[in-house]
Order: C-alpha cells, then sequence, then structure tokens
C-alpha cells in the first residue's frame, strides 16, 4: 500500500515547487515503481503550470477520472500526464481551461475509490493541497495523509499562516513536518524569527536560482540540479520516510 504525503500552505508561499521537487527526488532516488503527484487545485489549475507546451492531447484531466462512474487504475494511467523518460512518474491535475463550475464536486464514495485506487498502484502519492476548506479532494488527501508537511514562506504572510492555522493539522497524533521555505532573495525574510516563532523546523529551504529559472521555463518537473538546496530537502524527505513507517 502506498503512502500518502499532503503538502499545505499558503497561496505563493511555494508550496507546489516544494511539493513536486520532493516527489522527483524520491522517484530519482528510490526508484520507486510508481510515483504520483496530485494537484486537485482548480484556481491555479496545475497543468497549465507544469506544461504549457505540450500539445493538447497530450494533456488529460484530473476530472475525466473523478467523472467516470467507474474508477480504476487504467482510468488513471489514462488520464494522467507522464514526463518523458519518467513514465512510472505521473501528474494527475486539472487543465488552464477549466475552473471548479466544470466538474461537479466528487462524492464521498469517489473520493474513497480513487485514494484507494491511487495508494494500491503506487510506492508514493505527493498531493499538492488547495487552501481552499471546500475543494474535497485536497481536504480528503490531508485527512487520509501518512504524513503532513507545512511549506511556511519566509516573510510575514508565513508567520501569519502558521499562526493560525497550526492547530488545524495533526489531528489523531499524524505527524506533520514544518518547512520554511525561502522564495526571494532579494527580500529581507526573517528566517530565524520564524524558526524560532515555530520551535520545530526540520530544514529550511535556501533560495534556489535554478528552481527560479524552472518555473520561469516550465520545467518545474525536471530534476533540480542545485546541491544546497537539495540537501536541505534530503532533511525532509529523510524525516518524510521514517514518518511514513
Amino acid at each position: 500500500m502506498g503512502k500518502m504525503i499532503a503538502f499545505v500552505g499558503p497561496p505563493g508561499g511555494g508550496k507546489t515547487s516544494v511539493a513536486m521537487k520532493a516527489a522527483i527526488e524520491t522517484y530519482c532516488c528510490t526508484k520507486s515503481n510508481r510515483i504520483f503527484f496530485l494537484s486537485p487545485d482548480l484556481t491555479v489549475p496545475i497543468l497549465g503550470l507544469l506544461f504549457p507546451t505540450y500539445a493538447p492531447d497530450e494533456i488529460r484531466t484530473l476530472g475525466t477520472i473523478i467523472d467516470n462512474t467507474d474508477i480504476n487504475i487504467e482510468n488513471i494511467l489514462k488520464n494522467s500526464v507522464t514526463v518523458k523518460s519518467m513514465n512510472d512518474f505521473g501528474v494527475l491535475g486539472f487543465k488552464a481551461e477549466e475552473n471548479k463550475y466544470s466538474f461537479p464536486d466528487p462524492t464521498p464514495e469517489k473520493l474513497i475509490d480513487l485514494f484507494s485506487v491511487l495508494t494500491r498502484n503506487s510506492e508514493f502519492v505527493f498531493a499538492d493541497c488547495s487552501d481552499d476548506f471546500d475543494e474535497k479532494i485536497s481536504q480528503y488527501a490531508i485527512q487520509k495523509a501518512d504524513v503532513i508537511v507545512r511549506v511556511i514562506p519566509s516573510d510575514l504572510k508565513g508567520m501569519t499562516w502558521y499562526a493560525a492555522n497550526k492547530h488545524l493539522y495533526g489531528a489523531e497524533g499524524k505527524p506533520v513536518l514544518n518547512v520554511v521555505n525561502v522564495t526571494d532573495k532579494d527580500l529581507y525574510s526573517p528566517t530565524d524569527e520564524i524558526c524560532s516563532s515555530i520551535g520545530d523546523v526540520v530544514t529550511v529551504l535556501p533560495y534556489s536560482r535554478s528552481l527560479k529559472q524552472q518555473m520561469l521555463d516550465a520545467r518545474l518537473y525536471e530534476r533540480l540540479k542545485d546541491g544546497g538546496f537539495n540537501r536541505k530537502l534530503k532533511a525532509l524527505l529523510d524525516k518524510i520516510m521514517v514518518e511514513d513507517r
């Protein structure tokens, strides 16, 4: 049975980038049988962000999966987007032109089926969860996650978000890992103050020019060649592997 890792955090805090890098690095380092990256956010649909240069027939939507009468692994694989040379790495999300009115909300039964099939047929599911508490797929991912990762940007917004949301996760003793993410090298980041306020930070991810360039070039799905960032990311992945046992 695969493990569910849910990433949460405020908009613009780098949650998607951190979640994607964690998923890709896990895939490359562990040679996992299969990994799914799930991003059900319809405010900024992930497929438009990750694959703007892909041909239309290469982009498939999570909406087709949840709108299908029967959710099975064949249907999921058919409607996931794969990255060249990473055939066992599937991205599940929505297209650029889709929004919350494009599909009906999934029923509880559909949510159970979706996550059951995903975890039965993969080693890890990395869920890039929306901050919209009405978005049912993200909320179910958080509920069912083996580990929750809070990605907290190193600015005042991050401190405020953490203060407002620190009691919303980790029910029933579920592991919650705090990561401070430095998103901009040109601004003063009160990193030390944030770490001191939180008190339990697994790692501080430094600003990465290479990661920024990947985002600008729509190559976020590629493995990052930044030793400093990857060493800090490894500290998070090591902790995830320990906590999910």
